[in-house]
This record gives C-alpha cells, sequence and structure tokens, in this order.
C-alpha cells in the first residue's frame, strides 16, 4: 500500500531511517527478529519511500497526540541523531549515523552476508495484484457467520484487517479470517479488505456484501381509498361464553391487502342461538379476484346465521334434538339426522346465493363479482358427547381436534386447476349433485376443539390436504393457541396472533374456535 509521498527534510529522512533500523537492531527492547535476512533486504526496505513516509506520518501524528494532551507542557520533540542513537543502541551493530551525513549511501551497513535466494525489492509504484474477494449474502436479523476470502493470480490473499460500518452489526474474527453478528443494515456495504500475499507488502481492496432486508419491512400499509364501496373493519374479534362452550373468532386483513391498500375479504359469525342448546361457527373467504368479493362473504355469514336460527330455533332443531337421544342405539336416527341437516344446509346456501344475485342485481354488477366461499358448523353438547354437523363449501379447514393425537376433518377442500383456486357458493354448486357430499355429521366423547378457518391459516399452518390430515400438526396448532385461549382476552390474543408472518402467505386470515 503506498502512501502520498510526505513533505521532509534530509535530516528528517535520516531520523526516520535511523528509528526503522532501531526495530531490528541490538539493543535493548528490539521489536522485530533480524535473523534470516540480509542487511541488504533490511537496508532496502528501511529506505523504500512509501516506508518513511508511513513513519514519518506516525511520528507527527504522535507528536500531535502530544500537544493535544498536554498544550502548556513541554512539547515533544525528537532526540539530535547522536543521542538517538547512541540512547537506543548501545552496542550498535553498524556505525552510527552522525548529523553531518550528507546521502543516504553513508547509512548502509557494510557487512557482507547474504541469503542465498535474496529477496528482490518491490518498486514503490508496481501495482497491486488483482484480487477478488466473495462473500455469501446476508439478511438482516438472521445470523450471518462467513470466511472472507480472495483469489489472486500468485495465490489466495490473506487477509489481515477487515474495516466494517459501526453500525452494520458485524464483526471481523482475525484468526478465523471470519466474518460473524446479526446483520442491522440492509443493502450493498463496501468493505475495505487490507491483504497480503508474502507477509511484507500490504494492499488495500473493496469487497461488497449484500445484505438482504426483512421480509417482514418490505410490506406496505396502505388506507383503501375513501370512497370505495362495501367498506369493512382491518381487525374484528369475538368472544362467546355459554352453553358448555366458549367460542372465539377473529379476522385480520393480510399483508397482501394492506400493500394493495385494499379491504379484507374474508368474514365470519359465532352465536349461541338463545333459547336453544345450539352454537354456530360461520366463516367466509371472498374470492381476491372478484371486485365486491368483501361484501359476497359478509353475505354469506350474515345471510347463513339468519337461516340457522330461524330454523334451530324452530321445527329443525327440536327434530335435531330429539334425534340426538337416540343416536346411540337407533339407526334411523342417525339416518335422519343426516338427512335433516342435508336440507337445512341446502336451504342456507340457497339463501346465501340468492341473497348476492339481488346485492348485485341492485348495484348493477354481477353475482361472480360477489365470489364467496362459505363453511359452517352448528354444534350441540350433551355431557361429554358433543354434535356436530357441517357444510363445507371452497378452500380453508373444518376439523374436530381431540383427543390429543386425533382429528377428523368434516370434509376436503376444493382445490382448482391453478394454485389459489377454490370453488365458490353459486347456483352451479346448488345444483351439483355432490352437495350431499360437502355435508359432514358427527358425534365425539371428549372432543377437545372444533376449529374453521380460512385458507388465510391452513395454507400457511398445513402446506397440503395431506398435512392437514396429520394430528401432529394439529397438536402443534392446539399447543400454540391453548395459551391464548386462556389468556384473559383470548379473542385481543386471537386477533394478535394472526398476524404471524410466513414467506409466501400473506392472505386475509380468519379462525373460529370452539373449546
Amino acid at each position: 500500500m503506498s502512501a502520498q509521498r510526505s513533505e521532509f527534510n534530509q535530516k528528517q529522512r535520516l531520523q526516520m531511517i535511523a528509528m526503522l533500523r532501531g526495530l531490528f537492531e541490538n539493543n535493548p527492547r528490539p521489536f522485530f527478529d533480524r535473523r534470516g535476512f540480509s542487511p541488504e533486504a533490511l537496508d532496502d526496505f528501511v529506505k523504500r519511500e512509501e516506508v518513511l513516509n508511513q513513519t514519518f506520518q506516525f511520528v507527527t501524528q504522535l507528536m500531535n497526540i502530544w500537544k493535544a494532551q498536554y498544550p502548556n507542557d513541554i512539547p515533544l520533540k525528537p532526540l539530535p541523531l547522536s543521542s538517538n542513537l547512541n540512547k537506543t543502541m548501545p552496542q550498535p551493530m553498524t556505525p552510527p549515523i552522525q548529523e553531518s551525513a550528507t546521502s543516504v549511501q553513508e547509512i548502509i551497513p557494510p557487512e557482507p552476508v547474504k541469503l542465498s535466494k535474496p529477496i528482490p525489492p518491490r518498486s514503490p509504484t508496481a501495482p497491486a495484484p488483482t484480487v477478488r474477494f466473495t462473500l455469501p449474502n446476508a439478511k438482516v436479523g438472521v445470523a450471518y457467520r462467513a470466511r472472507v476470502e480472495g483469489h489472486t493470480a500468485e495465490g489466495a490473499a490473506q487477509v489481515v484487517e477487515l474495516r466494517l460500518p459501526d453500525d452494520l452489526g458485524l464483526h471481523f474474527d482475525a484468526e478465523r479470517v471470519e466474518l460473524h453478528g446479526i446483520p442491522t443494515l440492509a443493502g450493498e456495504h463496501v468493505l475495505r479488505v487490507l491483504w497480503t500475499l508474502d507477509r511484507r507488502e500490504r494492499y488495500s481492496s473493496d469487497c461488497i456484501l449484500i445484505v438482504n432486508p426483512d421480509p417482514k419491512t418490505l410490506w406496505q400499509v396502505k388506507e383503501p381509498a375513501a370512497d370505495a364501496p362495501y367498506p369493512k373493519n382491518h381487525a374484528v374479534y369475538q368472544l362467546l361464553t355459554g352453553f358448555g362452550f366458549r367460542l372465539a373468532a377473529a379476522s385480520r386483513r393480510g399483508r397482501s391487502h394492506e400493500h394493495a391498500g385494499t379491504f379484507r375479504d374474508d368474514d365470519f359469525v359465532i352465536e349461541l342461538i338463545d333459547k336453544t342448546d345450539w352454537a354456530l361457527l360461520l366463516v367466509a373467504d371472498g374470492a381476491g379476484s372478484a371486485n365486491f368479493s368483501r361484501e359476497g362473504s359478509r353475505l354469506a355469514v350474515m345471510t347463513a346465521r339468519e337461516q340457522l336460527t330461524r330454523e334451530l330455533s324452530a321445527t329443525t332443531g327440536a327434530k335435531l334434538i330429539e334425534a340426538l337421544k337416540h343416536w346411540d342405539h337407533d339407526s334411523d336416527a342417525k339416518q335422519m339426522i343426516g338427512s335433516e341437516c342435508h336440507y337445512l344446509f341446502h336451504r342456507v346456501a340457497t339463501q346465501v346465493v340468492e341473497a348476492i344475485e339481488k346485492e348485485a342485481q341492485q348495484r348493477n354488477s354481477e353475482s361472480r363479482n360477489y365470489a364467496t366461499t362459505l363453511l359452517a358448523a352448528i354444534v350441540n353438547r350433551q355431557g361429554n358427547d358433543t354434535f356436530l354437523a357441517t357444510f363445507w363449501m371452497g378452500d380453508g379447514a373444518i376439523a374436530a381436534y381431540g383427543p390429543r393425537g386425533k382429528v377428523r376433518l368434516m370434509g376436503t377442500p376444493d382445490g382448482g386447476e391453478f394454485a389459489g383456486q377454490t370453488r365458490f357458493l353459486d347456483r352451479a354448486a346448488l345444483n351439483d349433485h355432490g352437495f350431499a357430499k360437502r355435508i359432514g355429521i358427527g358425534r365425539f366423547a371428549d372432543l377437545t376443539a372444533i376449529f374453521l378457518m380460512t385458507d388465510g391459516v391452513s395454507d400457511p399452518r398445513f402446506e397440503t390436504d395431506r398435512g392437514l390430515s396429520e394430528a401432529t400438526n394439529w397438536d402443534a396448532l392446539w399447543d400454540e393457541l391453548q395459551p391464548i385461549l386462556t389468556s384473559t382476552t383470548p379473542e385481543i390474543a386471537l386477533c394478535d396472533w394472526l398476524h404471524f408472518f410466513t414467506a409466501g402467505h400473506h392472505d386475509d386470515r380468519t379462525l373460529a374456535v370452539l373449546w
């Protein structure tokens, strides 16, 4: 590394040479061991312009620091050459340098010893070898450890020092030649590397370290247009207790909607139907490609609640309660329950479709612009037994969980030809001969919980249909949710939990739980 030439006179030049020789000579406190190289090599080194430059700058800096520390005391001055040499070299191996010396040649030691293979001096103006340093990319907030490696045509570069920005969050281990820490600043950072090939000549080069940002920080949070139709709260939650149940539900806008400045498309309803023993849970997910799907999901859960409340409070509810008393010993009772639930949910689905069609007509739009899924569950508990009847149209999941290690999916999520596609509740679904397969019925002992969720929760938590059917995944989910559901405000805690981050999954999230 060549330094900018400093201006100094002949006397100062000789003082610098004498100081450098003092680092090697036979004096009470030598710094370097001179054994193993010739006097010629030492002489060439101490006379090199960049060495004298650096030495002069070092001495000047010391004097400036002394002056700043002791401004009113005796100034720091170099000793005369003769005094300096007499004090530092009581038994010199070379003749002392006198102040009257007029040429650099007069201070060359007359020792004739030479190495068998002399080290050729480098030209102070010789260009540094071409080097390429590489470091793997880092990410903000993620522990990083990498070896600093550089390569030239002459061989591997030996890294001596790595200079880093103070606030980067990384540190250089010179012994291991490793960069480690937890990056705090995203961007392309230029690091200064001091290196050598032969431990004599040092060079300075740049190394680029790319620190990728934390993906969570890339998401913007925007508000929808003030005049957008069908406004909807970005987050809602609810808690109900009764009939031996606890119900909690929450729904919040996904990061993709936050970033785009659009409304939440999900919706839900949980209900304890007054003067009955029936609880119901409803979850809907509006199609992301449909302009007014947020209203479609709202119409779906609100219309379904009205229809289910009306029927479960009247004849249909009474018939189901009576038939449940004979569940264990009368197969006809089970058949009647299945038939009643099929027609009940078909009437509910029909009412939802008609409500959406009516709204679309009033808005002079098409019903497909209100496309939505619908998951529905009605629950009745008698002792340790829990009766559950469900309707599943679209993706997401409905599950009866527990005891630990056991889960019963109440249907199969609908998938389309491409990822992210699903079936929506419309006229075609009502007339589908497979409609009955969307109805699930069961009576369970020692049930832990019932879950209804949109795909904003099921996709990142279970990933595949096979993952949905594995009880260990539900055990893990329950372990995570149980402290939330036993907190003082489980509905708020549940809404906060729904904001978990999973790369690639940024949809709206809605979860309803009965336990």
